[in-house]
């Protein structure tokens, strides 16, 4: 019995943190056989530097590895009422994907707070 249990509690482990995939058809660019991971956050900058958490979030890794991570949000902290663009140049700092840390990375916020975060790992 207490066998039957174990087993069945695993299954139920490997259903849970398996990544969802999508049966939709690809999107442009995109490989089918794709995963597609919504709704676990991610963290952004403010207009500041400092760090907000959003949970707007999709990533997309594809069959020959690379992953695409886009965040977005509103009302993000804007102290410049002015549009800022941050990346890996501007910054020094690295966005972590699934698959690890990545230089390619850009991060838009307008002037009403609206952010749109996206990390590139090839």
């Amino acid at each position: 019995m207490r066998k039957t249990i174990l087993s069945a509690a695993c299954a139920l482990s490997l259903v849970a943190f398996s990544p969802p995939t999508s049966g939709e058809a690809p999107a442009t660019g995109e490989v089918r056989g794709a995963i597609h991971i919504n709704g676990l956050g991610c963290g952004m900058m403010d207009a500041d530097g400092g760090s907000v958490w959003v949970t707007s979030d999709r990533a997309v890794i594809t069959p020959n590895g690379k992953e695409r991570i886009t965040c977005k949000a509103k009302g993000i902290p804007n102290s410049s009422r002015r549009g800022i663009q941050f990346n890996y140049e501007n910054t020094g700092t690295r966005c972590w994907t699934d698959l690890g840390p990545t230089t390619e990375w850009h991060q838009t916020i307008s002037a009403s707070g609206n952010s749109t975060l996206t990390c590139f790992f090839r």
